[in-house]
């Protein structure tokens, strides 16, 4: 029997590359990180959206933020320019928008995307006067404060509700099935879902240990420095795109 491999990407992204791995014979596992669903209290959120064109940046921060916040705004003022992270959610925000909003990210692969290289960006442009941040009930607090100590008047709204993965019954069962076998591969794209997995392995003995005995292929060196600090020694870096995700899988399970 194969290694299993367990998927953590959350959104449409995570399934379109399970069915690709399903139709070659791999035994997939789909323990996306997060689910995602609109918040319960709205109030604040519509107020600023109402506002939309006060702003001169609006940051929204993965691709699996752009349908929720594809819910509330249909159309963006002329005068506001997206901005995200990487190329991933860039693609996305096209999909959902089109072409001609303007949009700004650092091109290239994950391990040159993320907070870090869009603020090189933002320095080389200059100091936007308002920015808008998007996103879940929690986030990373850099990029705001960067922006703050920049002279910007900053705004962080709650778009959508990140709900962390829960295994069902079912899963604990496939879990513990796999456990007699061989290691898996995990594919992780954030260092929050490294925390999640770790989190939802806890309640079953030797769960952790067997994960982290096999590989992980994740995207960014900081998700991989989380990886290590997890336990996993077996680590591979890799771009967003399906194939060459299925390339790194597949080295790890032929290795």
């Amino acid at each position: 029997m194969t290694a299993p491999i367990i998927l953590m990407r959350p959104g449409e992204a995570n399934n379109r590359l399970a069915a690709k791995l399903e139709r070659e014979g791999l035994d997939v596992w789909r323990w996306p990180a997060f689910t995602i669903e609109l918040p319960a209290e709205t109030d604040r959120l519509r107020e600023v959206l109402e506002d939309l064109a006060s702003f001169d940046l609006v940051v929204i921060p993965s691709p699996s933020a752009v349908p929720a916040v594809a819910h509330w705004v249909h159309d963006w003022p002329e005068t506001v320019t997206l901005a995200t992270v990487g190329e991933g959610t860039a693609k996305a925000i096209r999909a959902a928008w089109g072409d001609e909003v303007k949009l700004i990210y650092p091109a290239g692969d994950a391990e040159h995307s993320g907070s870090e290289a869009l603020w090189a960006m933002v320095e080389e442009r200059g100091a936007p006067r308002r920015v808008l941040f998007l996103r879940g009930q929690t986030g990373r607090e850099w990029l705001p404060q960067r922006f703050r100590e920049m002279g910007a008047d900053v705004v962080v709204v709650c778009a959508y509700v990140r709900l962390p993965l829960e295994l069902s019954n079912g899963q604990i069962a496939e879990l513990i099935r796999g456990m007699t076998n061989e290691h898996p591969v995990v594919y992780v794209t954030s260092t929050d879902a490294v925390d999640v997995l770790m989190h939802a392995l806890r309640p079953i003995p030797g769960a952790r240990d067997w994960v982290t005995r096999g590989a992980a292929v994740t995207i960014h060196p900081r998700v991989a420095a989380r990886l290590r600090e997890a336990g996993f020694e077996r680590i591979d870096m890799t771009s967003v795109d399906d194939e060459t995700v299925t390339a790194h899988i597949r080295a790890f399970l032929e290795a």
